[in-house]
């Protein structure tokens, strides 16, 4: 076996590996810890492993700095606590003073995977839903152009960059 496919198929048994036990975290997780249908569960992270391996192989992925991610997930978790209580403020006012636009973003994430993590991310916060990726640029609704649109998109990407180990 040459050196360059030895690389490769260890690349691919690691990529494997680290994803087949994020499948298994994601499962014990949603199974709330319980370990009674593990022979299910194992079935359902071969097959989950396999499926994401066929459609983003090994070779595409970014390396992933798990302190990186750690930092995004807390992070996004705050956002979203902060974007339900800006909800449930806005449900209870008897008239809403919203001002809804669409608004050009140009994108600083790297394209692929960190720029999809991005989109993502961002149509998932509160008043925002990006409607239309087209080269640099993301078109994005918000419910009121008044919001701090680019300074939240400037600090989502710079946690986003730092989940791929990019530098900003």
């Amino acid at each position: 076996m040459t050196r360059r496919r030895q690389t490769s198929s260890a690349r691919t048994s690691h990529s494997a590996l680290r994803r087949a036990g994020i499948f298994a975290l994601f499962w014990l997780v949603a199974a709330e810890g319980n370990l009674s249908a593990w022979p299910l569960a194992l079935a359902g992270v071969v097959g989950a492993t396999a499926a994401s391996l066929w459609l983003l192989p090994a070779k595409t992925l970014p390396p992933i700095s798990l302190r990186g991610l750690a930092v995004f997930l807390a992070w996004f978790v705050r956002q979203s606590l902060a974007g339900g209580w800006q909800v449930a403020r806005l449900a209870i006012q008897p008239r809403l003073a919203l001002r809804p636009a669409c608004i050009e973003l140009p994108l600083t994430v790297a394209p692929g995977l960190p720029r999809l993590l991005f989109t993502a991310a961002l149509s998932l916060m509160p008043g925002t839903l990006g409607v239309r990726l087209q080269g640099d640029t993301l078109l994005v609704h918000v419910l009121d152009r008044r919001q701090a649109l680019t300074d939240d998109a400037a600090r989502l990407a710079d946690r986003v960059a730092a989940v791929f180990e990019e530098t900003r």
